[in-house]
């Protein structure tokens, strides 16, 4: 049996191909946050992060630090927002622009 040498990619392109699967995977954990707290509309941070593990895990196995940067990128962009009360709980931000024309 003989061995066959494939190279590897350059470290740049590996670099790069990290990157873009690194942004590829923030975009899958947003949608999927998205949709758990349009489904649900109150949900506290262990349920949210259950749920998104669960659905993202068909993809790909999902880091808990990354999904908690996401949920504070998205309380940052105005989708989401932390109950008053309680901060455990997250709502989904409800839209001001869509509010004022109804």
């Amino acid at each position: 049996m003989r061995r066959i040498r494939i190279p590897l990619p350059p470290v740049d392109e590996r670099k790069k191909v990290v990157e873009d699967v690194d942004k590829d995977r923030r975009y899958a954990i947003d949608a999927s946050i998205v949709r758990i707290m349009k489904s649900h509309k109150v949900l506290g941070h262990q349920q949210l992060v259950m749920e998104c593990v669960e659905q993202l895990s068909r993809m790909f196995k999902p880091d808990f630090k990354a999904i908690k940067k996401r949920i504070e990128d998205l309380i940052t962009r105005d989708y989401l927002e932390r109950d008053k009360e309680n901060p455990n709980l997250f709502r989904l931000a409800t839209c001001k622009k869509t509010e004022s024309l109804a």
